[in-house]
Formats: C-alpha cells, sequence, structure tokens
C-alpha cells in the first residue's frame, strides 16, 4: 500500500447503468496515503455518462482540495471531456460544437472542482483485469441493480 509521506491522492472511479437509460450507480476508491475509501451511490432514473460523472464529482468533494489528485477512468467520455473538451464547451457558453451539451449541470460542478485543485486524468481499459477498477465496476453495477 501506499506510504504517509505519499501527497497524491489515487482515485478509481466508474458509473454503471442498465439499461441505459434506467437505474444507475456510481463508486469511487480513494487512496490517500495508507487510507483506502470507497464510496458509491444509487440514482433510480440516470444514465451511464452521468453515473460517470458523479462518481468523480463525489470522490473530488470528499478529498482535501489542497492535494495532487490522480483519477483513473475507463470512461473516455470522462476523460476526454476534462482533459480535450471542457475548455473549448465553457468558452462557447456551455455548448458543443454541434449544439447542446448534455449533462451541463454535472460538467459545471465537475469543472468548478477541477479548477480549485492540481488533478491528472488517466484512462484505463475497462474490464481488463486491473483490481481497482474490477473493483470499482463491480460496486457501481451493484448500485445499479440496487443491491449494496
Amino acid at each position: 500500500m501506499r506510504g504517509k509521506k505519499d501527497q497524491m491522492i489515487e482515485i478509481y472511479t466508474d458509473g454503471s447503468c442498465d439499461p441505459n437509460p434506467g437505474p444507475g450507480g456510481w463508486a469511487a476508491i480513494i487512496f490517500d496515503g495508507e487510507e483506502k475509501t470507497e464510496l458509491k451511490g444509487y440514482e433510480p432514473e440516470s444514465t451511464n455518462n452521468r453515473m460517470e460523472l458523479t462518481a468523480a464529482i463525489k470522490a473530488l468533494k470528499s478529498v482535501d482540495k489542497t492535494k495532487v489528485v490522480k483519477i483513473y477512468t475507463d470512461s473516455q467520455y470522462l476523460q476526454k471531456g476534462v482533459t480535450e473538451w471542457l475548455e473549448n464547451w465553457k468558452s462557447r457558453n456551455w455548448k458543443r460544437k454541434g449544439g447542446k451539451l448534455a449533462n451541463i449541470d454535472l460538467w459545471k460542478t465537475l469543472s468548478d472542482e477541477i479548477d480549485q485543485r492540481k488533478i491528472t486524468w488517466r484512462w484505463i481499459r475497462g474490464h481488463s483485469g486491473h483490481p481497482f477498477n474490477e473493483r470499482v465496476n463491480r460496486l457501481a453495477q451493484q448500485m445499479a441493480s440496487n443491491q449494496e
């Protein structure tokens, strides 16, 4: 596990919806030094993308804003949204080049969290055997099916 002197927080996130749209679940695992915290939640009506965003937001809101964060996600929507698309959406008053932007409420909330801290975003392939990605996937699926 990580040592106490480590200042970087590592977060693994995932969201799930089956069917999509339908009942949704999200989960995050947070490593802060030697501490491991699991967060999870349920929405009766959502989408997979909303659950992916919610997992990142809930995780970020739960950690110290002064610490450096590395977030691992298997969602290209989330990772590319933050690293490639977000600044353009903001400069266009929250619109996509092609029109309406979905999940504006969550993107704005996430943007506020991002603006207050140093975050590195890493995409990892889902369902490829990474133990923490597999764990958040299971938790999110359990929450989506309303089973804890």
